[in-house]
């Protein structure tokens, strides 16, 4: 008989981005859920490190075992955490529900700005980080808080089968969309709508596809999970889910034709390795048959459905395991890597953007393992909380306890007309923000043509009109300082547009190093606009530069010879250091 969606108490525990206390006291962590945390830590590193295609085209290991269950993982504790810090199985009430409110919001600007400034390593280390991600995440789940686990279902369900139908729609509708472009703090200021879309729809965690996990986890931490019952649910029903939607998918795939569909909409040849990089790593969707897709971060129904069920699977096994005596110590190390995710995975992102062991991908894994686990264990055995689960648990429980007073007090409205206004504030003034920019930028545009019109016209014009206006002597020095103006005005937003379409080139190269294929196809829109963006004193190298790119991108295109490539990239390397 499956367990009933009932609440019942059961011990704490922090949320994978900061310990802490729940709303009603801080009682004993469940091991299980942290052994389940440090799961997902070590899947993602080895995801991380091994990438997804090995040289001969197959799938790595890493890449079959934990590729987009490991990130699943994260976030599905995540909601199991937060339902620890929101009371547990009895939840919160009344002037509680203020305070823990309170207490995420602050836990969400803690993690995204965290994410947001670890975005700066993205060129370095190649990864899409989930923290700005997670920021979103828990902003979303504030107003989940009060739902009881079946309306959570309800809500996961509905994420499920509308989710990715909308993310697909959205890729669809923007084909030279970058996803590898990590958001940074200059992202949130720069185009703060932009990094919505990115974060709602169109980045590698969508929040509305990732929001059935978030749901499922905080439905599974209002039940009792010191039930042996519930673990064995959560262990056989994953795994039944898990190999359900992958059943389905093959059906779909193989015996509907979807498969066949797709190589034709993709323009594929139907070869082993064109197959394989269909499903392991697609391209934008270009047919519903993409939604059968059971690739990892693929967001399809399909995925969401085996991931999740993978995810539960994990936590049910990490509850039973933890349930022995012997095997919990064992497992130990892993449960305090798991206690410490946020500060290990930003460790590791760290490590990753300095290239150590980067020709090495075996040793670059196990010294990351290793590492966290031994460092985890020295750490939490002096300590409560990694350093940034403390900032960030602290703030938290900071704002917690002044909002819980206000609402003592009486001034509970207060506080709520408060933070309505500031979020009204914060959204006019990113509409603001970004009403100036989408309008500014077609008006820097337009005047920019007319600016270069205008001194066509003039040096068209220029011999003549001199003769019948002025003098010889006083005209003459005329054309030497027609052609000076346009140049001190227009190189300097040429060069701002042509430096952010190189970083976006660069990023390419670091996320597919020798892939040079992949890249020209990725940055294709880069490519084509890059002459057009260079100032005029490089813009000859860099239309060398481009060729060599499609040279390796496209069959039958000839290179540059090797001198005018070498004199390009020194012409290109020189401007950029000084400008870029």
């Amino acid at each position: 008989m499956a367990p009933k969606l009932e609440r019942r108490d059961e011990p704490s525990t922090a949320v994978l981005t900061g310990g802490g206390s729940a709303v009603t006291g801080r009682r004993p962590r469940v091991i299980g859920v942290d052994v389940a945390r440090g799961l997902a830590l070590i899947g993602m590193m080895a995801t991380h490190a091994f990438g997804t295609l090995a040289d001969d085209g197959a799938p790595t290991v890493a890449q079959f075992v934990a590729g987009g269950r490991a990130a699943t993982t994260f976030v599905l504790v995540a909601g199991v955490s937060l339902a620890f810090l929101s009371g547990g199985s009895k939840g919160v009430r009344g002037r509680e529900r203020v305070a823990a409110a309170a207490g995420l919001a602050a836990r969400a600007a803690l993690v995204g700005a965290i994410g947001l400034g670890l975005g700066y390593l993205a060129p370095l280390n190649g990864i899409d980080g989930i923290l700005p991600f997670y920021g979103l995440f828990f902003l979303l789940a504030i107003p989940l808080l009060w739902c009881t686990p079946l309306v959570l279902i309800f809500v996961a369900a509905l994420a499920t089968a509308v989710g990715p139908v909308l993310v697909v729609t959205a890729l669809a509708s923007r084909p030279d969309f970058d996803s590898a472009v990590d958001p940074t703090f200059g992202t949130l200021f720069q185009d703060p709508l932009g990094l919505l879309d990115q974060l709602f729809l169109t980045g590698e965690y969508p929040a509305l596809v990732y929001l059935a996990y978030l749901c499922i986890g905080l439905a599974i931490g209002r039940l009792d999970l010191r039930s042996r019952g519930l673990a064995w649910w959560l262990l056989a029903g994953g795994l039944a889910l898990a190999a359900t939607a992958r059943a389905v998918s093959d059906i779909l795939l193989y015996r509907m034709g979807g498969l066949d569909r797709l190589i034709e909409a993709t323009g594929l040849r139907d070869d082993p390795g064109a197959v394989t990089a269909l499903l392991w790593e697609p391209e934008q969707p270009t047919s519903p048959w993409y939604l059968a897709l059971p690739t990892p971060h693929s967001h399809t129904p399909v995925d969401v459905l085996h991931t999740a069920g993978s995810a539960a699977a994990v936590l049910g096994a990490a509850l039973l395991l933890t349930r022995i005596p012997a095997v919990a110590r064992a497992l130990a190390p892993i449960a305090a890597a798991g206690s410490m995710s946020l500060t290990m995975y930003s460790a590791h992102l760290i490590l990753l953007a300095t290239g150590f062991l980067g020709d090495d991908p075996v040793l670059l894994f196990l010294a990351m393992v290793v590492g966290a686990l031994a460092l985890a264990a020295a750490w939490r055995s002096r300590f409560k909380q990694g350093p940034l689960e403390a900032l960030v648990a602290d703030s938290a429980t900071a704002v917690r306890r002044m909002a819980a007073r206000d609402a003592a007090s009486g001034a509970a409205s207060r506080t709520t007309a408060k933070i309505l206004r500031s979020v009204v504030c914060v959204a006019v003034l990113a509409l603001t923000c970004w009403a100036g920019a989408a309008y500014a930028t077609p008006l820097d545009d337009e005047s920019a043509d007319i600016a270069g019109s205008a001194a066509s016209e003039d040096d068209a014009k220029g011999p003549d009109e001199p003769d019948t206006q002025t003098p010889p002597l006083v005209s003459a020095p005329e054309p030497a300082q027609e052609p000076a103006s346009p140049p001190a005005v227009e190189p300097a937003a040429s060069a701002d547009r042509y430096c952010e379409l190189a970083d976006q080139l660069y990023t390419l190269d670091d996320a597919h190093p020798d892939q040079p294929e992949l890249v020209a196809e990725k940055g294709a829109s880069a490519l084509s606009e890059l002459p057009q963006a260079a100032p005029a004193q490089i813009r000859d190298a860099v239309t060398t530069l481009v060729a060599d790119y499609r040279a390796a991108g496209v069959p039958g295109v000839t290179a540059p010879n090797g001198s005018t490539l070498s004199q390009a990239e020194a012409t290109v390397d020189a401007f950029e250091d000084e400008n870029c």
